[in-house]
């Protein structure tokens, strides 16, 4: 997993991921990652959103796998969500402490990939608390 632009943020994925403690990336995770720009897997995930969908309620059942709002489930809407974000500002601010300048956002990195090892159906509160946070 050497496409991580900073050692650092693989260092946190690893901790995140990696079960028992056991210092090594596991195969089972290499994809979950996709370092391209954002904004083409968004365009490729709109044209398989919905076979993944089923997919996953067919493997899961149709409920929350988040699991993360107090309401969850309450409203009986579900859809995909990556659990690792195609992009996130979350790293740049809790590992590099940057902060938003001229009123921008931080910046974004690219992570999370469309496969299927990387998407979990969620409800919509979920969802939408979740937003593009690692939980």
């Amino acid at each position: 997993m050497n496409n991580f632009e900073y050692k650092e943020d693989y260092d946190f994925f690893l901790n995140k991921l990696a079960k028992n403690n056991i210092p090594i990336f596991k195969k089972e995770y290499y994809k979950m990652f996709d370092f391209r720009d954002s904004k083409i897997k968004r365009e490729e995930f709109d044209k398989i959103r919905n076979d993944i969908f089923k997919k996953l309620v067919y493997k899961y059942g149709e409920k929350c796998q988040l699991n993360i709002h107090k309401d969850c489930s309450k409203e009986k809407i579900f859809d995909v969500d990556h659990y690792i974000p195609l992009s996130t500002n979350e790293l740049n601010k809790i590992i590099r402490g940057m902060k938003p300048k001229n009123g921008k956002k931080v910046p974004a990195q690219s992570f999370g990939s469309n496969d299927i090892s990387n998407l979990r159906i969620a409800c919509k509160r979920c969802n939408a608390f979740k937003k593009h946070k690692i939980i």
